[in-house]
């Protein structure tokens, strides 16, 4: 079924303790469908998806969370009961940091999963001598509970593993694929963008 996605910029502070406040600045993607009307040939009205997100981000804005769990709870709530009145699927919510990383939700998961994704730059310099930087995403899937630093995670993964040649970087971190932490939550894929050759690889 088709998925219509809008977006908007969206401020968010996460204050799990006083002395324990961040702000960030994401951009906020929600995806949504609607069997096509034959009389109209329409399908999820973008006007009213519009309002939908402008009323979420008023919301969230005004508001400090403790988690980004919460965030995502309080948003996939708003919208499932926005778009059920209007006989629509909440498809997908996205949350897109500025600086890099995000987290994420879509409808074939259940309401406990999220998914985190974080990017991590390490130079490179093989045999041939021709340097390249490389960009490893993480992809963590997050069980219900699971507060840990995911970015972390990833940079002990990486700590240690050979950079020399690029097949053995990919071997190594493919091994990692499966990594399962204390609660549960696990990595589920890896992508490496060589940069400056022009070309990626995804694990599994």
């Amino acid at each position: 079924m088709l998925q219509l996605v809008r977006e908007i910029p969206i401020s968010i502070v996460i204050e799990a303790a006083p002395s324990q406040r961040r702000g960030f600045l994401f951009h906020l993607a929600a995806g949504f469908s609607k069997d096509v009307d034959p009389l109209s040939g329409m399908t999820v009205n973008l006007v009213l998806v519009d309002q939908w997100l402008s009323d979420l981000k008023v919301n969230l804005e005004k508001a400090a969370f403790i988690s980004f769990a919460e965030v995502m709870a309080v948003a996939r709530l708003t919208l499932l009961e926005r778009a059920n009145k209007e006989a629509a699927t909440l498809q997908s919510i996205s949350f897109r940091e500025e600086r890099g990383w995000a987290f994420s939700w879509n409808s074939e998961d259940s309401q406990d999963v999220l998914n985190f994704s974080y990017a991590h730059y390490l130079e490179s310099f093989p045999k041939n001598g021709k340097f390249d930087l490389l960009k490893v995403v993480f992809h963590w899937r997050r069980l219900q509970d699971g507060e840990e630093d995911f970015q972390h995670e990833g940079f002990k993964l990486l700590k240690g593993l050979s950079l020399k040649e690029s097949v053995d970087l990919h071997e190594s971190l493919h091994e990692c694929v499966g990594h399962r932490l204390a609660s549960g939550s696990f990595l589920q894929k890896v992508e490496i963008l060589h940069l400056g050759a022009g070309y990626s690889v995804s694990v599994p």
